[in-house]
């Protein structure tokens, strides 16, 4: 018999785009009751693509659709007198308070830590800015572009470029939303953990920039240790990286000297590189460079899946580059059956990407689709909060909801 992990656990998400939504969506597919508070005009998120088989729909963003599988949605105005008492009430329903608003949006509205923990005793408050709560750069604005390049990454990509001098760029789609929402999700479950051991709330403060920072540990190290500072490389390095092959690219890893003899007897122990000083990294780092076009030659003949299979039984890491479709198709997806399938009311039925893990007992699961805006306003309202009917008109004639 299974259950879900996080069954009994009330979160209030207070949060648009990706980062408080996915951190949102993390504890809602794993069993908590979230309520997504949206806006009246609803999050931005839904006006943003992809809108698959359609133009432009607030109901029908791809985006929107997957970061907030699992939750109730209710619009309010926290604006307004109405929207900030039931806010308030919201807060002392809840367990956990997400909170993705603008830096101090809260606060300046009255309703800082202090006065939430009077509200709540026993509220996780979970806050994610750009650049934390404290320090000089606390109230500073930040967004994808800016928080790759302040947490450092930016100034390693592109990793392999014909032109080693292009300047840094970021990667696509909302690769700093989903890390410091996984993040957001892990503090905040832990924070759960100890709420439930002591009774007493905490606040759980996430720094985007510092999300960053934290995938970058070894460059951190080396510089400061080693005063080494990690750059940008050509397009083959010593450990090789990308190679074309007959049917798209493999990513491939030679760093430590066995990977390499492992891939020279794959390749068949060609004459030009038999020599016992290709066994050696210091020797491969100054003359991989002057085989490269027999190297590429060669991985041009091959099939990316060949490679693939033959090489990982050799001990060597390598991999394919897949496209999208590919990966859809992947067996080892298909196996686990990572990717799942939503229908939403609106959108219709699509295959969604599931989860990274598999939990025996308390498997993750979409228990509804994401919510239509506004859809759960009667239910929240009046079923969790005690509003009467006529409390709830008076929330839609005061501009509350």
């Amino acid at each position: 018999m299974t259950g879900v992990a996080l069954d009994g656990i009330k979160v209030v998400e207070l949060a648009t785009m990706v980062a408080g939504p996915y951190c949102g969506k993390m504890l809602a597919d794993m069993g908590a009751d979230v309520i997504k508070v949206e806006p009246p005009e609803g999050d931005p998120a839904r006006q943003v693509g992809p809108f698959p088989k359609s133009g432009p729909h607030s109901e029908r963003s791809a985006l929107f659709l997957y970061n907030n599988t699992s939750k109730r949605g209710i619009t309010l105005n926290i604006d307004t007198a109405e929207g900030l008492d039931a806010l308030k009430r919201l807060i002392k329903w809840a367990d956990v308070l997400i909170d993705a608003l603008p830096f101090q949006r809260l606060k300046n509205l009255g309703l800082d830590w202090e006065v939430i923990s009077q509200l709540n005793p026993c509220l996780v408050y979970t806050v994610i800015t750009p650049y934390g709560q404290t320090g000089p750069r606390a109230g500073v604005k930040g967004d994808e572009l800016t928080l790759i390049h302040a947490g450092s990454l930016g100034n390693l990509l592109p990793t392999r470029s014909e032109n080693i001098d292009r300047p840094p760029i970021k990667p696509g789609g909302y690769f700093v939303g989903y890390h410091g929402g996984l993040s957001a999700a892990l503090a905040t479950v832990g924070a759960v953990l100890g709420q439930y051991k002591t009774g007493k709330g905490r606040m759980v403060d996430v720094s985007l920039q510092e999300t960053i920072v934290t995938l970058m540990r070894p460059n951190m190290a080396g510089n400061r240790y080693q005063h080494t500072n990690w750059n940008r490389v050509p397009d083959r390095p010593p450990a090789m990286g990308r190679m074309e092959t007959k049917d798209g690219y493999i990513v491939i890893g030679t760093p430590e000297d066995h990977h390499f003899i492992a891939f020279r007897e794959l390749m068949g122990n060609p004459e030009w590189i038999a020599g016992e000083e290709w066994e050696h990294l210091a020797y491969r780092t100054h003359h991989l460079m002057d085989v490269t076009t027999k190297l590429d030659d060669w991985m041009r003949q091959q099939s990316k899946h060949d490679i693939h299979h033959r090489g990982a039984r050799m001990g060597i890491a390598v991999g394919p580059i897949n496209s999208a479709p590919e990966v859809v198709s992947d067996e080892q997806f298909v196996y686990r059956k990572y990717f799942i399938e939503v229908e939403h009311p609106e959108a219709g039925k699509y295959r969604y990407a599931g989860w990274p893990y598999i939990m025996s007992a308390t498997p993750a699961r979409v228990s509804r689709p994401a919510p239509l805006l506004g859809q759960h306003n009667q239910e929240v309202f009046c079923n969790e909060l005690g509003y009467s009917p006529e409390e709830f008109e008076q929330l839609r004639r005061a501009g509350a909801i």
